[in-house]
């Protein structure tokens, strides 16, 4: 999935159509989600907790925001900032800060922190370069 960066950011940071195919992908092949994760969405849980052989309330543990794969360096906040746009008065850190944007490294696209997938791994985010 990997594509060149474009002015130091990865292509997805920068472009939505890309973001938007890669992330479709880690929906289908690693059920990415909860869609909102301020719901209790009990199967979505079950089924993750199924997959790692423990309870819901552990799995609930195992978020996009504590996954070695999720990088939010200040240069990649940065190209998710630009991304998002540049224009005055847009509200790109504020949006970046609400969902806590990241950058998926496993799928190449932005990911909130507080969803997950079956790709999780131990140990993140990486905030440091």
């Amino acid at each position: 999935m990997a594509e060149k960066f474009v002015n130091g950011c990865p292509p997805a940071t920068q472009d939505i159509t890309i973001n938007l195919k890669n992330r479709k992908i880690a929906v289908d092949k690693a059920n990415y989600g909860p869609l909102d994760p301020a719901f209790s969405n009990t199967d979505f849980w079950r089924k993750k907790a199924d997959l790692f052989n423990t309870t819901p309330e552990m799995a609930k543990n195992s978020r996009c925001k504590n996954c070695a794969a999720f990088i939010q360096t200040p240069q990649m906040k940065s190209c998710i900032e630009k991304g998002l746009g540049d224009e005055p008065g847009n509200m790109s850190k504020q949006v970046i800060a609400k969902a806590n944007l990241g950058y998926c490294e496993i799928f190449d696209f932005k990911c909130a922190g507080d969803r997950t997938c079956d790709a999780w791994v131990m140990n993140g985010p990486i905030t440091k370069k």
